[in-house]
Order: C-alpha cells, then structure tokens, then sequence
C-alpha cells in the first residue's frame, strides 16, 4: 500500500474512531447517572447514616417512604442541599510510565425541595397529606481527570444533572396503618468526554489518540415509589418501599476531535445517537423504635437490583464516515456488556433530643456492597463498597428547623490485576488492514473517598404544623 493510501486510511480509520467512542463515553457516564449512586439526600437521613425508611417525618419522605408524610399536619415546607467531594485516585500499572491521576473537580451541589399540606383527618382516613418536591441526583456530577491521564481512555471529565419532580399523596388509616405514592418525572442533561486510541500499530501515545464529547438529555421519563408503613405499636415503626425498574434513554450529539495526522481526507456526517440502559428497582426494608421519647434508633435494609444493567446500547441514527474517496459507512448500534450485581446496604441510626424541643442529635453508620466486580473497576464508577460515618443535628430557631449533617465515605481500595478494561480503539475498515490490538487500560490502584456536608430548612406553617422535629 502507497504511503498515500496508508495515511488515508488510517485517517478514515480515525475518523470512524471518532464515532464509536461515542459509546465509550456514554458508558462512563451512564453508570453514574444509573443511580449506581452513594445514598440519597437529605440532611435529616444523612445525619441516620441513611436509616430513614420506616417512619421520615421530613419533606424528603416522598423519596424514602411517602408513607411518611402522612404525619404531617398543616403546611411544612422543606429547603435541602448538599455538596459532596469526590476524593479519586488512580495509580497504573498497565501504561508503563504514566503518573498517578487524580480529581480535580470542585464539590458538586445536589439540592432537594418539597411543599405539602397535611389536612389531618377526612372522611374514613385518620391523616391525608399532598406533596409537590424536587430532588437532584444522590451522585457526583462532576469529574476533571487529566485528559492525557492514564485513564483518559475511560473517561477525562464528565458534567451532568439529572432532577427527580415529584407529587406525592399519604393516606392514614386509624392509628396503625399509613400508606403512599410518589409520581416522578425523571429530566437530566449530561456532557462526557473520552480518549479513543487511533493509531494503526498497538500503543497508547496521546499524539495517536482522538477526543470525542457527547453532550445530551433524556426526556422526561415517568417513574413512582410506593411505600407502606405499619406501627404495631406506640414505639414501633415498621417501613417498607418501592421503586421500580426504569427504562432510560437520552438524545445527544457526538463532537470529536481528531489527532492531528487525522484531520484531512476523512470526515463524520451526522451525529445523533441515543443512549440506551435500566435503572435497578430499589426496596427499602426499616424498622424504628423509640425506646424513651427523646430516643429513637432505626435499622434498615435497602436492595438494588443492578444484575438487570446487562447491557449499555448506543442506537445510532444516520451516523456516517466519508473519505476524499468518495466513500462512506455507516456506524452501526454499539452494544456494551456489562455485568454489574445486585447491591444492599444495611444501616443503622439513629437521633436523641438532648434539648426538648430546641435540640437534636443525630449519628449513623452504614455498609454497602459493590455493584461492580473487580475485573470491570473503572475510573468511571468509583462507587465501589464503602462504609459510611455520620453526624447531624437539629436546631430549633425561629418556629423553624435547622438541619445540619457531615457523613465520610471510607470506600475500598481497589487493587486490579486481572481488568478487562480496554481502550476503544480504531477498526479495520479497508482490506488487507487490520485492526490494532486494543490496550488493557484498567489494572492499577484504585483509591476514592468521599465527603459530605449538608445543610436544610424545614419551616412549619399555621397552627395546625406538626410539632414534630
């Protein structure tokens, strides 16, 4: 083959790179924005290490257990966010030579919201509550990672938000049943980026490597949490909730950048994609008992069934690759296997009123299992098995609540030998070319914490408000 041909090529070779990497990046992002999350928001539930499924008491309820707001009389309204700071870390043993990466991201911000109006006893019911709240993602939303790091094949940066708007209704029904529904409206907008390696002999020199971006969102997707909570008796709650697997997709475009011995004689046409995967149904299993009434300890059990993510689709849509030849192909739907688990996290908390009526504290610790086998371990996903410490503590001021919570995630140090993570890598797309044999990319250490401060509002309204803290 002429040195003409060879160069053209690998320039059309690059270009079609260019467009499969799509793929990639939406495969680092989506994990995270799957809800493979750390757990919840709410300053009131961090500060219980997340125990907060049997009986919550606070606006956030609708996400927990809706039956809970049940208990609310009157209008209460709740403020909530919380800014968490991913701690990333990645050492490589499988690029000789490259230096450790890190995350340079700021603290991402998450806020959560609800109204609702608790007018006590109608009808047959003993309590009704409507609710309207907004909650954003319990994740990272963010990530800066070198973008010639060693791990730029599995993501560089990532920038996303996806928002949860909810209406809930919680019946009563005497003194020893409540029950609830929460409707959701799942909207989210998501930017990745991502190396592709693009060279035509076997490597990982940046100066071969394309950078591609996808930027898009999914439309609103609707989505509900049932839950139940029974109370045997005046000390004890027992709660159970509900929510079901979710089918996602989100529209976006694909913007690439080639190396720069690629930026001639090829070129992409058309880029819209959709990003394809499901969310793991979640059951929330709590029990609450007020030994005294200034003491109260939970212990709960939630279980994600993330075994359902087989597969990350990227559907392409008129995706195409022209050459100075005259010649195109187009880009097939990109399939991504995946293996992830099904997870539970078991958690205790728990809070005492050391003030009656001004002051409450709060203490919680929490254990979760990984979703992600160690061989698929990725800059992408560092969620893996953590536990988790936490404090909080209530303020009453002004006929109004203050909420404060710190939690640290201790999360497991990974240290992988054996990964099956390999960079995307040009095809073969002209006879007699073959395709480089792809680089493993993923062994090395894997260190990651996390951070978490929140802080909410929860201000009762009118004389009927619930004098519960």
């Amino acid at each position: 083959m002429s040195a003409h041909h060879d160069k053209a090529a690998r320039n059309w070779a690059a270009v079609l790179s260019q467009s499969l990497v799509l793929a990639g990046c939406l495969c680092a992002g989506s994990a995270w924005a799957a809800g493979v999350e750390y757990p919840d928001n709410g300053t009131v539930a961090i500060g219980r290490g997340g125990a907060w499924a049997a009986n919550p008491s606070d606006g956030l309820a609708f996400q927990y257990n809706p039956a809970g707001l049940a208990q609310q009389h009157g209008l209460n309204l709740t403020l909530d966010g919380r800014a968490a700071q991913q701690h990333l870390a990645f050492t490589s043993t499988s690029i000789p030579g490259s230096a450790k990466v890190e995350n340079s991201a700021p603290p991402f911000f998450g806020p959560s919201a609800c109204l609702s109006y608790g007018f006590g006893a109608v009808g047959p019911l003993s309590e009704l509550t409507l609710a309207l709240g907004a909650t954003g993602p319990s994740s990272i939303g963010k990530l800066e990672l070198p973008a010639q790091g060693a791990q730029r094949y599995a993501i560089q940066s990532t920038d996303y938000f996806i928002a949860y708007y909810s209406a809930a209704v919680a019946v009563g029904w005497s003194d020893w049943l409540r029950l609830g529904l929460t409707f959701q409206l799942a909207h989210g907008n998501a930017t990745f980026t991502q190396a592709v390696y693009s060279g035509t002999a076997p490597g990982t020199d940046p100066k071969n490597d394309t950078t591609a971006t996808f930027a898009g969102s999914n439309g609103i997707k609707p989505a509900f949490v049932l839950g139940a909570t029974v109370l045997p008796t005046k000390t004890l709650a027992i709660g159970l909730s509900w929510r079901p697997r979710l089918d996602f997709a989100a529209d976006g475009t694909l913007k690439t950048v080639g190396p720069d011995w690629a930026k001639t004689s090829s070129w992409q046409v058309g880029d819209t994609a959709q990003l394809q995967l499901k969310f793991a149904d979640m059951v929330r299993l709590g029990a609450q008992w007020r030994p005294r009434p200034d003491w109260e300890v939970e212990v709960d059990a939630v279980y994600e069934a993330w075994s359902a993510l087989k597969e990350v689709r990227i559907k392409t849509s008129n995706i195409n690759v022209k050459t100075s030849f005259d010649t195109s192909k187009p880009v097939p739907d990109i399939v991504f296997p995946h293996v992830f688990q099904d997870t539970i996290s078991l958690r205790l908390g728990g809070e005492h009123e050391l003030l009656a009526g001004r002051l409450r504290l709060r203490a919680g610790y929490m254990y979760e299992t990984s979703a992600v086998p160690t061989k698929y371990v990725s800059v992408d996903f560092p969620n893996w098995a953590r536990h988790v410490a936490s404090v909080g503590a209530s303020l009453h001021v002004y006929d109004a609540w203050i909420d404060l919570a710190y939690a640290h995630h201790f999360v497991a140090t990974q240290t992988v030998t054996d990964s099956v993570i390999e960079q995307k890598e040009t095809p073969a797309v002209l006879p007699g070319m073959d395709a480089p044999k792809a680089a493993v990319v993923g062994n090395g250490t894997y260190e990651a914490g996390m951070d978490i401060v929140s802080l909410a509002l929860r201000v009762p309204f009118g004389a009927k408000a619930s004098a519960k803290p």
